[in-house]
């Protein structure tokens, strides 16, 4: 009996977990979303590529599949980074990066689909960690970083980590689009047809 309540009592605290981590992997692949009745998916392609470089330079285009793919820009902050250093006012190097795709709409048009994230750069926290988690597991020293990094790149030993998405600049951007198929009538027009956001901040 005990063991059969020592289950259920793990089974409730696990399970939310997991399905916290499922609802955290699924919150990646969410794109902001605007419909543009007045545009094939091919010229919102192409519009988006402009505006996106103009943002973040150069951009991995696919015509195929309509994908867009930016390079990271990085920017320093002292107040957004989502770390303790944020209190005291201590610089933390952050990047963006976009990621856009456009398709066809089912009764015509184009849907035009983005995503901006952010993230952190934490390879000198997760250093930190790592020699922190070295002397509590065993008194005798650990590799040193040069030991450890010997057999890989600079590249392979810098840690990014995904803080949040960038909304405001999704909804500028995509805001842009809709202004460049607005009809010579007026944009309002375009934007009462517009569906609600996939995501709100």
């Amino acid at each position: 009996m005990k063991s059969a309540r020592a289950l259920a009592f793990f089974a409730t605290i696990t399970i939310p977990v997991l399905l916290t981590g499922c609802a955290e992997g699924i919150e990646k692949q969410r794109y902001q979303s605007r419909l543009i009745v007045e545009a094939s998916p091919q010229e919102v392609f192409q519009a988006a590529q402009e505006i996106l470089r103009r943002e973040f330079g150069p951009v991995r285009a696919d015509p195929e599949s309509l994908r867009i793919e930016t390079g990271p820009v990085e920017f320093q902050t002292r107040t957004t980074s989502g770390t303790a250093r944020d209190l005291y006012g201590a610089p933390s190097t952050m990047r963006r990066r976009a990621r856009f795709v456009a398709a066809r709409a089912a009764n015509g048009g184009a849907i035009a689909r983005l995503r901006v994230e952010i993230e952190r750069l934490d390879t000198q926290r997760q250093e930190a960690f790592y020699l922190d988690r070295q002397r509590r597991l065993s008194d005798a020293p650990g590799d040193t970083p040069i030991q450890r990094d010997a057999a890989t790149t600079e590249r392979q030993n810098t840690v990014w980590t995904f803080v949040k998405r960038d909304y405001r600049l999704e909804r500028a951007i995509l805001a842009e689009l809709l202004e460049r198929f607005a009809p010579a009538s007026g944009p309002s027009a375009t934007r009462a047809q517009q569906p609600p956001a996939s995501a709100t901040p």
